[in-house]
This record gives structure tokens, C-alpha cells and sequence, in this order.
């Protein structure tokens, strides 16, 4: 009886235990319209709070950097609004208020292109008809036209008279399958290969080797973007979009 009155105790705490854990969980949806509230109560620094809170869950959205983005805008903090900015742009690089609010955060740090030079006329082509498609809509298009000429090619086998007089629409959605493979690769390049940053300090020196001593090469500005080659006890090895390489300490770089 006593054993049985012991194991009893010892579930409803583990219960307890469980449903604290479950109680402490924060609803990430509440934590969101918490911040939307406290920014139309222009307390942006509370809305930022509320909205990393959300980030900190593990959950990520273009809406979410875009608040984010405002929310840093109205803070003055032109660094971190760029930051968000553009982490909202490669979720959504359709929407148009996005776009018209990171060109003007742009355009008060003084940089004209946040944009790497574009390696070959080919690439640019490649990428120009897809540049409104995220990386997840990019994968699913070419899915779709993958299947598509599969299906029109088995179509064909089975059905060899049609294959003569309709082999150009096979043609054509095997052209937009490597087109849009082609985008793809260059979009996963760009974004998760290739690690972007943005200096999130009002200036940030960039020197020739990763120690203080180190001689100045060239000052960075709030909101300039770099190309993140390297990381190294609390420095980051950087490329400046002219292609200089230097080292600046970790805490002014934040990756895209």
C-alpha cells in the first residue's frame, strides 16, 4: 500500500513538472500581436523585445523580420533595419512595401549598391526572371516543369504519333526546368552558401590582421554590406563589396 501511495505521489509531481514546463511555454502568435500592439503604441523597443522573443522560439517569417525591420527603423538604428530588411526580402522579395522601405533605409547610409557585381551577362539573365520567387518557390517551379516533361515524355512513348508533331512543348518545358534549376543554384549560392553581413555599429575599423594592434585598412559604416569570408576569435574576416579583405571584430557584423 505504501509502495503504491509512493508511486502515485511521484507521477502527479512528474505531471505537475510537465504541465509547469507546457504553462511556461510562450504562444508565439500572442507574442506577435503583443508586438504589433506595442508598436502602434509607438514603445518600439518593447515591440522589438517582444518580437525576438519570437525568433528566439525558433520560428521565422518575412512578416516577422519586416516588424523587426520597422521596429529598428523607428529606433534609429538604420544597421539592424537593413538586417531585417533583407532577411524579410529573401522570404518575400515580392512584396513592394518592403522593397520601398529597405531602398530608402539604403538610401540614408549613403551606399548605392548592396549588390555583389553580377559575375557574367548570363548569370544576370538567369536570375532577372526569377528575382520576385523566394528560394522555396524556386525549388517547387522546378519541380513542376521537372515532372511536366516527364509526364509529356512517357506521354510520347506511349503515344509515338504525338511525339512528331508535339516535341517542341517537350523542348520547351526542359528549357524552363534548367532555367530554373539554373536560378535555383544561383539563388542557394547567394543566400546560404555565400554569407552575407551588415554592419549593425556606426562604424566599425576593418584591419589588416585580427588583433587590436593591428593597422587600420578602412572604416566601415552603419548599414555598409559585406561578404563574411571567415570568423576568428571575436573577428570576422570580411570582404568589402570592392573586394578589400580585412578584419573587423565580431560584435559589428550581423550575417543576413
Amino acid at each position: 500500500m505504501k509502495k503504491i501511495l509512493i508511486f502515485s505521489i511521484t507521477v502527479l509531481l512528474f505531471a505537475g513538472c510537465v504541465f509547469a514546463q507546457e504553462e511556461k511555454k510562450e504562444d508565439p502568435n500572442k507574442l506577435f500581436y503583443v508586438g504589433n500592439s506595442l508598436y502602434e503604441k509607438r514603445d518600439y523597443s518593447k515591440a522589438v523585445e517582444e518580437y525576438l522573443k519570437v525568433r528566439d522560439l525558433g520560428l521565422e517569417s518575412g512578416n516577422l523580420y519586416y516588424n523587426l525591420g520597422n521596429s529598428f527603423f523607428k529606433l534609429g538604428k538604420i544597421g539592424y533595419a537593413i538586417l531585417n530588411y533583407e532577411r524579410a526580402h529573401r522570404m518575400m522579395p515580392q512584396d513592394k512595401d518592403l522593397k520601398a522601405n529597405l531602398a530608402y533605409a539604403k538610401s540614408l547610409v549613403g551606399t548605392s549598391s548592396f549588390e555583389l557585381p553580377s559575375r557574367n551577362p548570363v548569370v544576370s539573365a538567369v536570375k532577372e526572371p526569377f528575382k520576385d520567387f523566394n528560394l522555396n518557390a524556386l525549388a517547387v517551379m522546378a519541380l513542376f516543369f521537372y515532372l511536366m516533361a516527364i509526364g509529356i515524355a512517357a506521354f510520347f512513348m506511349v503515344n509515338p504519333f504525338f511525339a512528331k508533331r508535339m516535341w517542341p512543348v517537350l523542348v520547351i518545358f526542359l528549357a524552363v526546368f534548367f532555367i530554373s534549376m539554373a536560378a535555383f543554384a544561383i539563388r542557394y549560392y547567394d543566400e546560404d552558401i555565400l554569407k552575407r553581413g551588415i554592419v549593425v555599429q556606426k562604424e566599425a575599423d576593418c584591419k589588416y590582421e585580427p588583433i587590436d594592434k593591428s593597422t587600420l585598412f578602412y572604416k566601415l559604416q552603419e548599414g555598409d554590406a559585406v561578404v563574411i569570408l571567415n570568423t576568428r576569435s571575436g573577428w570576422c574576416q570580411i570582404k568589402r563589396l570592392d573586394g578589400k579583405i580585412a578584419w573587423v571584430k565580431k560584435e559589428a557584423i550581423e550575417e543576413i
